[in-house]
């Protein structure tokens, strides 16, 4: 009975819905997406997870949804910003079709009886907030289950939340399972409070095995350089590489541009000045976000916490009395000074920024437009010669890096110099991020090899000298130990040996301590040793010390059941995601993922866009 009345639903609970679930419903019907033509083959594979086929509509319609979902931010993507979200909407899909698989092999299903408790009793969270259930402000389950047992609902909806409940229960169902083990008693919950908590302060001396040990005491042989190259062999790989020219193009406001906002700024200190209201005009025409809605007012604060020609504009100014336009790196402000005490200011401003002008971001693509005309019938530096523009020559781009020198993140040059599809000689497209525009050459590129020994050994010898002095180092402090033992102070024995003591500042077992480090066996040591005694030699990261507690505040049972259980959550849900961190990295290792995607692009250029 339950089963029929949910297919007697009303259509706009469904338009609720249909954002809140486009990430299961595109996963959901991915098996039944057919058509599309690409090169005669018919909606291809462009994926393999773990023996399941990841096909062109899914992966159109899954990145589509992630891509729309991106530019409702508000602000246009650029080439790479569509990568990195591309990149992430692929990570998620085979994350997806990971877990499907499992959910399969387990399988994981539910009852109607199941799907009918759920739906009672787990209201789909972007229902919660509906005017339909709302009394006095909160969520009405009893609304929410009358609505859905009226016989006038209409059917398509609650199909639709039906299968919602048939496809999340068993994901829920599987999740359990994955969390059941995952414990965390209250003593390990009282180690981390304690760890936290506890303070210490130490004086130490810290012996650099640079400075203690000379490159004559330490002898490395061509048979151990061996034996770590053997042993990291793995490890001593080349990357794929791509070398460029590469021309960078700032779209950014001309000079005729600032002048412009200079004389909008102008006008409108002629208008608060006269006999418009400041408020008024501030939040109509500032084009500060923050200050604009409090009629320009940017709060009570320190002197300092403002453009220092902002706060210094102000000087000698009589309270109420409005600035000239003040020019800065940001624009122009309109400043009127509202209160002033002893160190702080209350500032109102109106901003203008400096815009660019449709007329300096034509001339830019111009710009753009003719460096591409003459780099095709030329190169690029016969291009950038020309106009008179600076190019960056002989860069290389590294596989598995998206930084490029110059033009910041921008992996999406990586990617198309490293395509297989592109030819030597070859010009990009221009590249759009966060710093302008980027056009590339492609000069040469070099595959993924390994690093010969006669390469690596330099390195390998550079590290087997740090170590075999760190060890002589660590004798050093032995004696140093010795002489502490036989009743000298930690400075004493210090001093004989021609080393300096110094003193730590109060830190926690997490903090970083400038000559111990972070997370270092001698910071154990400043909670291990005893008070007043030295320790035993102990890792410094890159040297070893020595080092003498001289105060600790141990953390307090009462402390620590006054938080327990706000704490025991926290860790819970730390171990949890922890947990299930490993556990996809474990199916992932697990399975044989292939990306066919580049193979997909480069057959899609030979097919006219009408084919799709």
């Amino acid at each position: 009975m339950f089963m029929k009345k949910m297919r007697d639903s009303a259509k706009w609970v469904m338009l609720v819905l249909a954002f809140a679930f486009v990430g299961w419903l595109v996963f959901e019907g991915i098996n039944d997406m057919r058509g599309g033509n690409l090169g005669g083959e018919i909606n291809p594979v462009v994926g393999e997870v773990a023996g399941r086929d990841i096909r062109y509509n899914e992966w159109n319609l899954y990145l589509s949804n992630q891509l729309q979902a991106a530019r409702q931010t508000g602000r246009s993507l650029n080439e790479e910003d569509e990568r990195v979200v591309t990149e992430s909407a692929w990570q998620s899909l085979i994350n997806a079709t990971l877990l499907q698989a499992e959910l399969d092999r387990l399988e994981i299903e539910v009852t109607d009886s199941e799907i009918q408790q759920a739906f009672l009793t787990q209201p789909p969270p972007e229902l919660l907030t509906h005017a339909a259930f709302q009394t006095d402000g909160q969520f009405d389950i009893e609304k929410y289950r009358r609505f859905f047992s009226d016989p006038t609902t209409d059917e398509a909806t609650l199909l639709g939340i039906e299968q919602y409940y048939r496809s999340l229960l068993p994901r829920a169902k599987l999740d359990a399972l994955v969390k059941s083990g995952i414990y965390v008693s209250d003593e390990e919950a009282w180690q981390f409070y304690r760890d936290t908590n506890e303070t210490a302060r130490v004086r130490f001396v810290r012996i650099d095995p640079d400075a203690a040990v000379p490159d004559s005491a330490v002898q490395v042989t061509d048979a151990e350089i061996r034996a770590r190259y053997d042993e990291r062999e793995d490890e001593f790989v080349r990357p794929a590489t791509a070398r460029v020219n590469m021309v960078s193009v700032t779209l950014r406001p001309s000079p005729a541009d600032t002048v412009a906002a200079g004389e909008r700024a102008a006008a409108i200190h002629a208008r608060v000045t006269g006999d418009e209201d400041f408020e008024t005009v501030a939040t109509a025409e500032s084009g500060d976000p923050a200050s604009a809605p409090q009629g320009g007012f940017m709060g009570l604060r320190p002197r300092t916490a403002y453009d220092a020609a902002l706060a210094d504009a102000t000087d000698g100014l009589a309270i109420g009395a409005i600035t000239e336009p003040i020019e800065t790196s940001f624009g122009f402000h309109i400043v009127r000074l509202d209160e002033r005490t002893q160190d702080s200011l209350g500032l109102s401003q109106i901003f203008v920024p400096v815009e660019i002008s449709p007329a300096t971001e034509d001339s830019v693509f111009d710009l753009m437009d003719e460096l591409e005309g003459i780099a095709l019938l030329d190169d690029l530096t016969a291009g950038a010669d020309s106009l008179g523009v600076d190019i960056s020559t002989d860069l290389q781009l590294i596989d598995g890096v998206t930084f490029v020198p110059g033009a910041g993140a921008l992996g999406v040059a990586t990617d198309w110099a490293l395509g297989e599809e592109v030819e030597i000689g070859e010009l990009s497209q221009f590249f759009e991020n966060a710093t302008g525009f980027h056009v590339f050459e492609l000069l040469g590129r070099r595959d993924e090899s390994p690093i010969p020994l006669e390469e690596a050994a330099p390195g390998i010898r550079e590290e087997l000298v740090r170590e075999k002095k760190k060890d002589q180092a660590r004798d050093a402090a032995l004696a140093l130990v010795d002489a502490i033992g036989g009743g000298a102070s930690l400075e004493e024995a210090a001093e004989r040996f021609g080393w300096m003591a110094q003193e730590s500042p109060v830190f926690r077992r997490g903090d970083f301590v400038p000559g111990l480090g972070q997370a270092t066996e001698a910071i154990g040591e400043a909670f291990g040793a005893a008070v007043g005694g030295a320790s035993r030699v102990a890792d410094a990261g890159d040297a070893v010390a020595v080092l003498e507690v001289l105060e600790r505040e141990e953390a307090t049972r009462a402390g620590f059941e006054e938080v327990k259980e706000a704490l025991l959550i926290q860790l819970r849900a730390e171990r949890t995601q922890e947990y299930i961190d490993k556990w996809l990295t474990a199916l992932r290792e697990g399975a044989v993922v292939e990306d066919h995607r580049a193979r997909l692009d480069q057959n899609a250029d030979q097919v006219p866009a009408t084919s799709f």
